[in-house]
């Protein structure tokens, strides 16, 4: 089985301030029924669905709807926090809870339960088959029958999934599969089960998750010392990235959360502790966007949860709050 080596380089990345941005904020004020907002979705009738830690809210732009468990009702949500949020190619929308993953019925607004514990993250692979990552390891859905097959560790099968707990997983542009397990990066093969590559990804122990831009980077991003790296697939090599002119303070950055590409190929980067920061790639560097008390159009805070790109060309940023 393959390994990785880190690249002895590490790249240094300049930060600089951005200027010229509006950040709109959507508070419990405008009806949103709570701060703690975790994943962001868009569906294709143009909704904004927010993930959050005691339900789920759709917006239209004006106002929203709530949507939370109701232990008398079993086509109610089935958990009361949510862990994940995901349109599949059909239009569907997925949301993972802390008991099952649900399908939402856009006509009836009821949700259909499936049985895999706390989805920390869906992802949809070429073949229409969704792929849920969680603590006891990487779940194959068929939406189309309701097949479900768990992959999980083995000790005595080195092909085998590293560990159970899943963070992430997708198919890249040239159809291979990944999937985020702590501290490895796993080449999966679909059809047979087994892991063909296997990337340890060191000092992750909170995880991490991985993002494939258009120009097919591979980034992987995760929490400190070197919380950004690109991993390059044909000779398994990860290089680091690494951020000068960021604070040695208790605002300091501490983890990358969060990666997206807006409409027009920018990349985007959420951070606890940095704000909001954007990849400039043509003068390579990185140009950041924090909260400034006095000015109320500035970012909310600067931890920032996750990312999400809607097709309006917006970026959406749930604050962090711990």
């Amino acid at each position: 089985m393959q390994q990785a080596h880190v690249d002895p380089r590490t790249i240094t990345l300049p930060v600089v301030e951005g200027k010229g941005i509006r950040f709109t904020r959507l508070t419990t004020d405008e009806g949103l029924s709570q701060t703690k907002v975790t994943h962001i979705v868009q569906d294709d009738q143009g909704f904004m669905w927010f993930g959050a830690q005691y339900g789920l809210d759709r917006f239209d732009g004006y106002t929203f709807k709530l949507f939370v468990h109701d232990p008398r009702n079993p086509n109610s949500l089935s958990g009361v926090h949510v862990s994940a949020l995901f349109k599949d190619r059909d239009g569907a929308l997925w949301i993972g809870c802390d008991q099952f993953i649900n399908k939402f019925n856009r006509a009836t607004e009821t949700f259909t339960r499936y049985p895999v514990p706390f989805v920390k993250h869906i992802s949809q692979d070429s073949a229409g088959i969704l792929w849920l990552a969680t603590g006891k390891g990487l779940y194959r859905l068929d939406s189309a029958t309701g097949t479900i097959q768990q992959y999980s560790h083995n000790p005595n099968d080195p092909s085998s999934l590293s560990n159970n707990d899943v963070n992430s997983s997708g198919e890249d542009k040239e159809g291979r599969f990944w999937v985020a397990a702590t501290g490895h990066l796993n080449e999966f093969d679909r059809r047979t089960g087994k892991v063909t590559r296997d990337i340890p990804v060191p000092e992750t122990p909170l995880g991490f998750g991985f993002y494939e831009d258009r120009f097919g980077v591979f980034w992987i991003f995760h929490s400190t010392p070197n919380p950004l790296s690109v991993f390059d697939r044909k000779t398994s090599t990860l290089t680091n990235y690494s951020f000068h002119e960021l604070e040695p303070s208790a605002t300091a950055l501490t983890a990358i959360t969060g990666i997206t590409e807006d409409r027009n190929g920018t990349l985007w980067l959420a951070t606890h502790g940095a704000g909001l920061l954007k990849l400039d790639r043509e003068h390579r560097r990185l140009v950041r966007y924090r909260n400034n008390p006095g000015d109320p159009d500035s970012l909310l805070q600067n931890n920032v949860e996750n990312l999400f790109a809607d097709r309006e060309g917006s970026i959406w940023g749930p604050p962090a709050r711990r």
